[in-house]
């Protein structure tokens, strides 16, 4: 049985992500398009003009070193500029989350990490929520998001945040669903306690309305 865990991206935001990144990286390589013709017009005019190679530079090289390194840094901008967009949108459209049997299964940007609940170690651990307030300053909310980490074969760990992209807790089925996962495999000592806890944790996240409300 495939469950889908819903951290994934509704339609409504993969539109507007869409429009953001097009709208972007349009005016991106406008402006870019515009530089470069500056720059090639500056750099012909300088070649003509240019000094014997037996001379000094005067203020004149002095300025064309300062345009190819003005070149330089502003495509080098440019460059991160659009390279976060497009991760941006890769991040947007390609993450989700799925549990396959008791496999988990997080899909990034450009990775894909898996984890078995059922016999790994995992636990419940809370992060800090961030809002962008009106004045574009990243700023706490005050309430702390609830994550499952759980360890892919390496041990290397594999997170999931029990909130969704409306900044509610994951529907109660789906929770439910990852604590069956954990509680369908053995496990030694500590482990099997820790693995006891994290489901308890679940469940109760699952059907406490007042845990609900975090």
């Amino acid at each position: 049985m495939i469950t889908r865990i819903s951290v994934h991206a509704t339609t409504g935001q993969k539109i507007a992500a869409s429009v953001f990144g097009v709208f972007f990286l349009g005016i991106l390589a406008g402006v870019v398009g515009v530089g470069a013709l500056v720059s090639s017009a500056f750099f012909a005019v300088e070649a003509d003009s240019g000094l014997p190679d037996s001379m000094a530079p005067d203020n004149g090289g002095i300025l064309y070193g300062g345009a190819v390194l003005f070149a330089g840094f502003f495509a080098l901008i440019a460059m991160i500029a659009a390279v976060a967009v497009v991760t941006f949108l890769l991040q947007t459209f390609r993450s989700r989350a799925t549990l396959s049997g008791t496999t988990l299964e997080i899909r990034g940007a450009l990775s894909t990490r898996r984890a078995d609940l059922a016999s790994g170690p995992v636990r419940i651990d809370t992060v800090p929520e961030y809002v962008r307030g009106s004045d574009d300053r990243v700023v706490p909310t005050g309430r702390r998001i609830p994550r499952l980490i759980a360890a892919d074969p390496s041990g290397r760990p594999v997170r999931l945040r029990l909130h969704g992209r409306d900044r509610g807790l994951l529907p109660s089925g789906e929770l439910n669903a990852l604590a069956d996962a954990i509680e369908s495999g053995t496990r030694p000592g500590p482990d099997a306690a820790h693995a006891a806890q994290t489901a308890a944790i679940l469940r109760r996240l699952a059907t406490d309305p007042i845990a609900r409300l975090i």
